[in-house]
């Protein structure tokens, strides 16, 4: 096992709102190794992208985090390490804003509106690089050309004094890749960097993204819907429902031999090549209300091995294997003999 880069522990985000509280994020716990990929899957609302960026303590108004903890390993200029829980950084402190950008880096969903239509790509590269590092102009401006040309942007040296809506959505995506790979981060979150694309195009981006985790040994949290992207480029997988991370294990386990329904459900949901219109089979019903969160297991409403008690209590984490937990009453009260006997049938 990798050494651990961040640690999360029963992380809870709430938003505040006039209708109601949202939890956005409901114990959450993750283990995010350094030098390994773990990707987040799970469908449109369900907290991925509010959990990630509370990894770097922009989660937007009204959210908060109201407990939990995210324990950061940071290597020291000596070659020690020392524990910063992020947590309890102040949002808008010195400590996170020397984190942010330069240990812990970010691919936003959009680059469009992620970069500033108003700034050339250089000025925003360059800018990132001399805020965390005592480089002159032209060092950074060097920088900047050079990260450009490794992510794969022909004539680099013109491009870096375009303006970003002169590019195409693959470029932009690319200079966005660029601007976080600036700093030679320790940790990357990538939030579907890829959903906009075109086939060719994902596939040179998750090539490259690979390449450089390679080269960096950066840990990657990758936020996807696409489980064929997850089948590529995943180390571990967890699945996300309604804010709780409903399974979790390495990615050869989640395609063979996976336990929850809800990640059954996706992988059945998954069109085949001779598959018709008529047999696809989707996962029924719809991610329920916020303001309105079903009472026991929230995936109780559409659930096809729905029992009476998953209607009234929260399921648990159970251990299946050593690296394999679920959230499920269907393996909870188990013997442990039994669960594990099951988890080697399967393997």
């Amino acid at each position: 096992m990798s050494e651990p880069l961040l640690e999360v522990k029963d992380l809870n985000i709430h938003f505040f709102t006039d209708e109601g509280v949202v939890k956005a994020a409901d114990g959450v716990d993750l283990i995010i190794e350094r030098g390994k990929t773990l990707c987040l899957v799970g469908e449109s609302g369900c907290g991925k992208s509010v959990t990630s960026r509370s990894f770097l303590n922009i989660i937007p108004s009204p959210g908060k985090i109201v407990s939990g903890q995210m324990l950061y390993r940071q290597q020291l200029p000596d070659g020690t390490t020392t524990t910063i829980d992020l947590a309890a950084l102040d949002p808008k402190g010195k400590d996170i804003r020397r984190i942010r950008g330069k240990e812990i880096s970010m691919i936003f969903q959009e680059p469009m509106t992620s970069l500033s239509m108003m700034h050339t790509v250089g000025d925003q590269i360059t800018e990132t690089i001399r805020l965390h590092e005592n480089v002159s102009k032209q060092e950074a401006r060097d920088r900047a050309i050079e990260m450009l040309r490794l992510v794969g942007i022909p004539k680099p040296a013109r491009l870096i004094d375009e303006y970003p809506f002169r590019l195409s959505g693959g470029m932009r995506q690319r200079t966005m890749i660029a601007m976080a790979l600036c700093c030679n981060p320790t940790m990357l979150i990538a939030d579907e960097p890829t959903t906009a694309l075109d086939v060719t195009t994902q596939a040179q981006i998750l090539d490259l993204m690979l390449e450089l985790q390679q080269r960096y040994n950066m840990a990657l949290l990758f936020i996807t819907h696409d489980l064929g992207v997850v089948a590529e480029i995943a180390d571990e997988v967890a699945v996300m429902y309604l804010g709780k991370i409903v399974e979790r294990a390495d990615v050869d386990t989640i395609f063979n031999a996976p336990k929850h329904p809800y990640t059954q459900a996706l992988l059945h949901s998954i069109p085949k090549i001779a598959m018709k219109r008529e047999e696809l089979d989707p996962i029924k019903g719809m991610i329920p209300n916020p303001y309105r969160r079903p009472s026991g297991c929230a995936f109780h409403p559409r659930c096809s091995q729905v029992m009476e008690r998953c209607k009234h209590i929260t399921p648990n984490v159970t251990a299946i294997q050593p690296d394999h937990t679920v959230r499920c009453l269907l393996y909870e009260d188990m013997p442990e003999q039994v669960t594990q006997k099951e988890a080697m049938h399967h393997d």
